[in-house]
């Protein structure tokens, strides 16, 4: 009877045209329109992603290489400024920052080149005196280099020092030294490790000397003597009075250590000057003449006009057993070969144009038969274009100083300066006895510079001196340099600086690529993870629909959320 009266009640509405019932659809419908455009949205933000990091990691390997290969160019331009050091000198860096004429003393306008074989390498540098020579020992110079590669730039800063080469003293030095004619020293001062005969034949003008700062004097490990003789030991050293040694230091006989002819000499038979006609001696230099003990064993080296050891005057003026070692004498015999100026015989040599090459090293290596093919003789060439006209005294910034210099080494041999030789220039003679001797002069030398030999012969006329100029032009083959300090400057890219310091933190940049800073993530990844987050708002835990839920959700748990659709979110019965 029941279902009777339901057929027939469906029967009348279909009659009266009543609305027919919509079936349930399926709570999935459209779903896999959604996760596929979830995919292709994630398969871009991948891909998106993987293209900027790909793009990312090439620029930084790009700029990279460009920052190493601006370093090694900047590294270039130090090399080039060392050499530059070392075969022009540091006379004409005086104007540095300021040169006009000298690219490598101006900051504003500096040595600049492209290093060969290279894409786009190329450095500018100059250098900066900050404790200049001649005024300091060690003098202390900064070089400035600027590297380019692309679009990196690296810059550095190095600390050079140069010094005189440690063993050969800037004076005139001899194993032996025998006086006689009229030989004259002007603030030049006199060495030696043997006697020095005839002292009252060699006239040290009453002059400060250039390179020590102190009177110009002569320093014997030996005994200094007017009496004649040619032996380094002393063997003949007689006499007594004016023909006999010049102090006669004892302890019964303290007036002895001052001889008031010559009260700044100083040799193994001097003593204290306290108490002396001498006393200011020691007072006003007491780094020469106080009493020192300079090798540590509690005993007194020096004290006054005494010098008791051949150890002790080394030490106290810087003089070597030998003007140079092996390797330095190597590096000069290169230079001179460089030049052109290298001879292994005395014959078929000439003297180098000063314009041509400023800073000359002769070197002859000899290997003499006998005495004639073992003398080079100085007098049968012109040295004017090395000589200075006799103005007295000439500084490093006048205009009668020229930037050169002249070094002229002897291996094997002896030298000859007579005939008015007149030059500017140190000469060394590295060989011992037979070799090694200076010759008397039959006419008049003038030697404005530095000598070192065996023997030394000052008979005849000449003139020895120095000056400022001299130590401001000394070869620069014979300044050591050292490299002391090196900095890294800033890091830029293109126009754009970078932090010296390499050191990044969270969130800084880093040089040619990028860091996402901490506890942010792209756009794109934040655009896809709040699509994922509504559309689990809509479905699954905590949806306001959901699945299988024969209750009907409140109307406001489905405002706002356009992602619901209102046909899930309605009709749910």
């Amino acid at each position: 009877m029941i279902a009777l009266r339901a057929h027939r009640h469906r029967a009348a509405r279909r009659a009266t045209g009543g609305p027919r019932p919509r079936p349930d659809r399926p709570a999935d419908t459209g779903s896999a329109l959604v996760i596929t455009m979830m995919v292709v949205a994630l398969v871009l933000v991948l891909g998106t992603t993987i293209l900027r990091v790909t793009v990312n990691g090439m620029q930084a390997s790009s700029a990279s290489r460009a920052s190493a290969a601006a370093l090694d160019a900047a590294d270039a331009g130090v090399a080039q400024a060392l050499a530059y050091l070392r075969s022009s000198g540091s006379r004409s860096l005086r104007c540095s920052p300021d040169c006009t004429t000298n690219a490598w003393g101006s900051s504003s306008a500096p040595f600049g080149d492209d290093l060969p074989g290279s894409a786009g390498q190329s450095y500018t540098a100059w250098i900066e005196p900050i404790a200049p020579w001649p005024d300091n020992d060690p003098a202390t110079y900064r070089i400035h280099s600027t590297g380019r590669s692309g679009s990196g730039v690296r810059a550095v800063e190095v600390d050079v020092s140069l010094s005189p080469i440690a063993s050969l003293p800037l004076g005139l030095f001899g194993r032996e030294i025998s006086g006689g004619g009229n030989y004259s020293t002007t603030r030049v001062s006199v060495f030696s490790t043997g006697c020095v005969y005839r002292r009252d034949k060699i006239d040290v003008a009453d002059t400060i000397d250039a390179a020590y700062g102190i009177p110009a004097a002569v320093h014997s490990s030996q005994v200094i003597t007017n009496a004649n003789g040619n032996n380094q030991y002393c063997s003949d050293a007689k006499g007594s009075g004016k023909n006999g040694p010049i102090h006669s230091w004892s302890a019964s006989n303290a007036a002895g250590a001052c001889n008031v002819e010559f009260p700044y000499d100083q040799d193994a038979y001097g003593g204290p000057l306290a108490g002396t006609a001498c006393a200011s001696v020691a007072a006003a230099y007491p780094a020469y003449y106080g009493a020192q003990d300079l090798d540590g064993d509690g005993t007194t080296d020096v004290d006054g006009s005494r010098i008791g050891s051949e150890d002790a005057l080394r030490t106290l003026f810087g003089i070597g057993e030998d003007p140079f070692s092996a390797d330095e004498l190597d590096d000069l015999r290169a230079v001179a070969q460089s030049q052109g100026l290298y001879w292994t015989t005395n014959s078929g040599w000439s003297v180098p144009s000063p314009s041509v090459t400023p800073h000359a090293v002769m070197f002859f290596d000899l290997s003499p038969t006998n005495s004639s093919s073992a003398l080079v003789n100085l007098s049968q060439a012109d040295f004017d274009d090395w000589g200075r006209e006799d103005t007295g005294e000439v500084v490093a910034d006048s205009a009668q100083c020229p930037d050169q210099s002249l070094l002229i080494v002897i291996v094997n041999g002896d030298v000859r300066l007579n005939s008015n030789t007149s030059m500017a220039a140190s000469i060394v003679l590295t060989s011992r006895s037979p070799y090694g001797k200076v010759s008397k002069n039959n006419g008049t030398a003038d030697l404005i510079g530095t000598l070192f030999a065996d023997a030394v012969d000052l008979t005849g006329t000449a003139n020895l001196s120095l000056d400022e100029c001299f130590l401001a032009n000394l070869s620069p083959s014979l300044l050591r340099q050292g490299v002391g300090r090196y900095l890294e400057g800033a890091r830029c890219g293109g126009a754009a600086p970078r932090p010296t310091q390499d050191h990044a933190r969270p969130g800084d940049a880093r040089p040619g690529g990028s860091r996402t800073p901490a506890g942010h993530r792209p756009a794109g990844v934040l655009v896809l993870l709040c699509w994922v987050t509504r559309l689990r708002d809509c479905r699954g835990r905590g949806s306001p629909c959901p699945t299988g839920s024969a209750r009907r959700p409140r109307r406001s748990a489905c405002r706002g959320r356009r992602s619901c659709r209102r046909r899930r979110c309605r009709g749910r019965r």
